[in-house]
């Protein structure tokens, strides 16, 4: 099966250069640098053999052949009715089996923090409505807990980083273009060791998955190469992998 490399308006991306428009159209080209998670991703797809690679482990992670065909740079899901969705860095659509419809969704790291902890998304928030009564993010911070069950409330989850809460939920809540559910869901931590890695910021943000596995009560898929897990969300599994890949400087 031939992988399209789209972006969410359609147009089809061949080159970093084409990947690259993507955040001077989107005003965040302080984002595209070599070496950083959003150039690298590029360059893994497109240079170094990224599509076959997450084909190959998904297919081990899930025991059953996986062919991607479709890859979304930058792919927006919506997952609570309010302004904003979740962004992945990559939304792909693969088949699993020969007849099962899969949605993974990636984010990308080289240094970069999963964002704040849930406690400074709150005061953040809380501030943020002050200012602007119309503001739904206190909502939305207080709700994310309580899918992973509704016995959870956010007090559960202050320490835990943001962006692993926000990132997996908007993963379960894709969609096909018809509007059915996915039959499968994946998120999937790409760790890209760039020249500008460091191993310390690369520690804190694997203790930083680890303790949001843990508190999600993760139970752990076994493979040699990478670190997978099942959680639960909104009743729906969701597989969550965390791999490190070495790009040539």
């Amino acid at each position: 099966m031939t992988t399209k490399i789209v972006s969410s308006q359609g147009k089809t991306i061949s080159s970093l250069e084409d990947w690259s428009d993507l955040y001077r159209a989107a005003k965040k080209e302080k984002h595209w640098k070599e070496g950083r998670s959003a150039y690298s991703v590029a360059d893994f797809i497109l240079n170094h053999g990224g599509t076959a690679h997450l084909e190959s482990r998904l297919s081990e992670v899930l025991r059953q052949e996986t062919s991607i065909s479709l890859i979304i740079p930058e792919k927006e899901v919506s997952f609570d009715g309010f302004r904003h969705g979740r962004v992945h860095d990559l939304g792909i659509c693969a088949t699993v089996g020969g007849d099962k419809h899969l949605f993974v969704g990636v984010e990308a790291k080289v240094n970069e923090k999963f964002s704040k902890e849930i406690r400074d998304e709150l005061e953040a928030a809380e501030k943020e409505l002050l200012k602007r009564p119309n503001s739904k993010k206190v909502q939305r911070v207080k709700a994310l807990p309580t899918r992973f069950s509704p016995k959870l409330d956010v007090s559960a989850m202050l320490d835990i980083r943001y962006q692993l809460l926000h990132g997996t939920v908007g993963t379960v809540a894709a969609r096909q273009r018809n509007g059915e559910p996915y039959d499968l869901y994946v998120f999937y931590v790409l760790v890209f060791k760039t020249s500008l890695y460091d191993e310390q910021k690369g520690a804190e943000n694997h203790r930083d998955y680890q303790c949001f596995i843990g508190r999600a009560e993760g139970s752990s898929i076994a493979h040699p190469e990478v670190e997978a897990h099942s959680i639960t969300i909104d009743d729906k599994p969701l597989t969550c992998i965390y791999e490190h890949v070495e790009l040539p400087s």
